[in-house]
């Protein structure tokens, strides 16, 4: 197997034990003052051991993630890092004292099927490894634009979307902060000292805060499966988009691999929702004579 895929199949375990104990550490943090802000949110939670350990294997799975980015291309490394959440939801289910439903299997399995079909039918190159900045920033800042907004209308007029809003703009930031990551890997084998005063390296760091701000405010606005999936599908779509069109990274072309990678990319679409159809609350006692689906709802 190929470096890039054992690194970032390393980064999506450590995701994992970091959103499993970032998100308990902000829902006890949110149950405590209803109505806190995102930023005082994150304020509060650095005071947390639970939620500063799981900010140490995240800085981990960053690590390994811009190792498998300098050795892969962003439309394979951000899909694999969907295996995060596979490994999150059950381990969320383990600390809860419940055993995953039928229903969470289906779908976890259908996004790992998917996810191994899609990587394998786009075979992409690695592309450029460094962008044309002009061309990296507008995309970059184009995508961001997105991502804020969707933060203000779940803080704001959609408020009964502020879990998913909120995932989906984590997912989004962490996206381009990850693209932008790639940019300063690829700027670090040229010119070290100039990959630091470069604007991407500014910008890996405020869309990354950004990112980890409206995800806190994702995990505590509700359970895991409103928010985490959301940002599970936002990350690497993002990621994959600004990886094409400023990193020249092209998938393989032709009806078969084409048609593998639709069939790929839905599965997994169709999966993350499904877990967010089917997981139960983290945060609920184990339900008796009801359905995860109908708890979900």
């Amino acid at each position: 197997m190929r470096a890039d895929v054992w690194l970032a199949l390393a980064s999506a375990a450590c995701f994992a034990v970091s959103t499993v104990a970032q998100h308990r550490a902000a829902v006890a943090h949110a149950e405590e003052g209803t109505g806190t802000s995102p930023v005082r949110l994150v304020l509060r939670l650095a005071r947390s051991p639970l939620w500063l350990a799981g900010l140490v294997v995240a800085v981990a799975a960053l690590l390994l993630q811009a190792l498998a980015l300098s050795r892969g291309a962003l439309v394979v490394v951000q899909p694999i890092l969907l295996l995060g959440l596979l490994l999150a939801l059950p381990l969320s289910d383990a600390l809860a004292r419940r055993l995953p439903g039928r229903g969470e299997v289906l779908a976890a399995l259908a996004v790992l099927v998917g996810l191994a079909l899609f990587v394998v039918a786009a075979d992409p190159d690695r592309g450029t490894p460094v962008a044309e900045p002009g061309h990296l920033l507008a995309v970059a800042g184009g995508w961001t634009g997105v991502a804020l907004l969707a933060a203000l209308l779940g803080e704001t007029v959609l408020r009964r979307r502020k879990a998913l809003l909120l995932g989906l703009s984590g997912g989004a930031l962490i996206g381009v902060s990850s693209a932008l990551l790639k940019q300063v890997v690829g700027l670090l084998g040229r010119d070290p000292a100039g990959a630091l005063l470069d604007p991407a390296t500014a910008g890996v760091v405020l869309t990354g805060v950004a990112g980890l701000v409206a995800t806190q405010a994702g995990y505590a606005a509700g359970h895991l499966s409103a928010s985490q999936p959301a940002h599970s599908i936002a990350e690497p779509a993002v990621a994959a988009a600004i990886g094409a069109t400023a990193f020249a990274e092209h998938l393989a072309a032709g009806a078969l691999p084409l048609a593998g990678q639709v069939v790929g990319a839905l599965l997994m679409v169709a999966g993350v929702i499904g877990i967010a159809l089917v997981v139960p609350d983290l945060h609920e006692p184990p339900a008796t004579g009801r359905s995860p689906q109908r708890e979900a709802a």
